[in-house]
């Protein structure tokens, strides 16, 4: 073994030296744990669009969800510059501008103050922002929807139709129970396929949220299945039949889907047959067995509303100086009123187009009628060779191009012959005539939307206007056409294309279609009151 012998000046120095040594190690032990738990990668959101999915990275600063202004650049084509006197950043949207510091939460975007959770953190030369800046900036900027769903980690881009749909699995003695709850309330159909039931949904992609692994002799599993809209529930050797059901109404509703086995199944047809009523002897008159004050006419009710997005495909409609198209428009604005009304609402809507196709006139209207529509909205705009035009105007049907002749024809029934040699009585409407019943209404709803439009937008010095538009003729429901503004005046060319826009005339709609409904619920009230106070008929001697 070597002998090492140190003197004490150079033991001094040793001893110094393992000192700095430790409290170097300490000090950069101490720097790795602030930065790491400053800064600790944690998930990926998923961005969906029309064009795919693509990955959004999330780190977690200060215990914030923040995202990176250099990824958000990349994916939403932004231009993001450092300024160092403020101590922040320049993020640039074509001809829009949002200047972000880090000082404070507070930022504008076109006029509109926003304020964040938290200001925007610099970390290793790389901006930060907190997760929310995504719809609450970012959307207003690119004017895009932006939905963050930071439960299933997803970015919704666009106007696409994710529903969430949770999906609960309950096993009981002799048959299993599937509830599907959808926000927002999804058309939908159940199907079933060989050995599977099939869950189809009016969506373009799920956001969905699976039970545990399930597995027994009623239900093997259930998956996504071949198309993204789809759910399949793999059954088992046990299944005999389902039934399904509806559970609520408004922002979320369950479909409830029963899988009976061959006891279960026996036991509900017993169960039905032991309920229905025994059949009683025909009589000449049962109004007698009723009470006088008793009113059997059904309340009136909103169930379906048809959204007609004006032009598409080779129909390009009007368009503005800077070649905006009134097509792409009227589509983007019914997208946006059939989301709200659907989530807002919880009512059926039904689309004339989704997508850019020639749709023509009369089939826009037939399509409300084979849907049994409780309201039509025709979206348009406006244009005009005086480019100082402006203002929406709304429209319903006009009458003065019908004789009364005409009208009152319409007004009759027809006798119809059925097996056994009798009759009933129907009224055949004529398609070109399909509207004249409902001029009132169609009227009553036009001064609805004309009002709300005017608490949110710039309308045209024209009051109502009534007109014999072809898409309004053969609606067999209340319908009204709304020119949103004129595409040929260069500042309301602007307006159309914006985001903030579009949302005010969506929510002029939305208000709109709720006080019809109220208007048609008080005046169902007061019929059957008066109809109530009536004394009853004398009878003929």
């Amino acid at each position: 073994m070597m002998d090492i012998s140190l003197s004490s000046n150079q033991r001094l120095r040793v001893s110094m030296s393992c000192q700095r040594l430790c409290v170097a190690v300490m000090v950069s032990l101490f720097v790795t744990s602030v930065t790491t738990s400053a800064q600790t990668p944690t998930q990926e959101l998923t961005l969906l669009s029309r064009d795919g999915t693509q990955g959004l990275p999330v780190t977690t600063i200060n215990e914030r969800q923040m995202v990176s202004l250099a990824d958000l650049a990349t994916l939403f084509n932004l231009t993001v510059r450092e300024d160092t006197l403020v101590h922040g950043v320049t993020i640039t949207y074509q001809d829009k501008v949002v200047v972000l510091t880090s000082t404070q939460s507070l930022t504008s975007v076109e006029g509109r103050i926003i304020s964040l959770p938290t200001p925007p953190v610099q970390n290793e030369n790389v901006w930060f922002v907190p997760v929310e800046f995504i719809n609450q900036v970012l959307s207003l900027l690119l004017d895009m929807p932006l939905q963050v769903r930071s439960d299933s980690g997803l970015v919704i881009v666009g106007d696409i139709r994710v529903p969430h749909i949770e999906v609960r699995y309950t096993q009981m003695d002799d048959e299993a129970q599937v509830s599907f709850e959808m926000s927002p309330p999804t058309l939908h159909t159940v199907e079933q396929e060989a050995d599977r039931l099939i869950v189809k949904f009016e969506a373009d992609l799920l956001d969905l949220a699976l039970p545990e692994p399930v597995s027994d002799s009623l239900i093997i599993s259930i998956s996504r299945a071949e198309q993204p809209n789809w759910i399949a529930v793999n059954l088992g050797s046990d299944f005999a039949s389902h039934q399904s059901s509806l559970i609520g109404m408004g922002a979320s509703t369950q479909l409830v889907v029963n899988v009976l086995s061959q006891t279960a199944a026996a036991r509900s047809v017993a169960r039905a047959s032991s309920q229905r009523p025994e059949p009683q002897p025909p009589s000449s008159d049962t109004r007698g067995n009723l009470s006088p004050d008793l009113d059997l006419s059904p309340a009136p009710e909103l169930r379906t509303i048809v959204i007609d997005a004006g032009h598409g495909g080779s129909d390009t409609g009007t368009q503005g100086q800077a070649g905006l198209q009134e097509k792409d428009i009227t589509l983007q604005v019914a997208r946006r009123l059939r989301e709200a009304i659907e989530s807002r609402l919880g009512l059926r809507v039904v689309m004339t187009r989704d997508s850019d196709r020639t749709v023509r006139l009369d089939e826009r209207a037939a399509i409300a009628n084979n849907n049994k529509a409780n309201l039509f909205i025709s979206l348009h705009t406006n244009s005009s060779v005086s480019e100082a035009a402006s203002g929406a105007v709304v429209y319903s049907l006009a009458l003065n191009d019908y004789s009364e002749q005409t009208l009152s024809e319409n007004r009759q029934s027809h006798a119809v012959p059925l097996l056994g040699g009798r009759t009933r009585n129907i009224e055949i409407v004529l398609w070109d005539l399909a509207q004249v019943t409902h001029v009132e209404d169609s009227a009553l709803f036009a001064g609805f939307v004309d009002v709300e439009l005017r608490r949110r937008i710039n309308m045209n010095t024209l009051t109502l206007q009534q007109a014999p538009f072809r898409v309004l003729v053969g609606a067999n429901m209340p319908a009204v056409l709304v020119e949103m503004g004129f595409i040929s005046n260069a500042l309301q060319e602007e307006q159309l294309a914006s985001l903030a826009f579009q949302d005010r005339v969506v929510q002029g709609l939305l208000q709109s279609v709720v006080t019809y409904r109220e208007s048609l619920r008080d005046r169902w009230q007061a019929e059957s009151s008066q109809r109530s106070n009536q004394p009853p008929a004398e009878e003929e001697p």
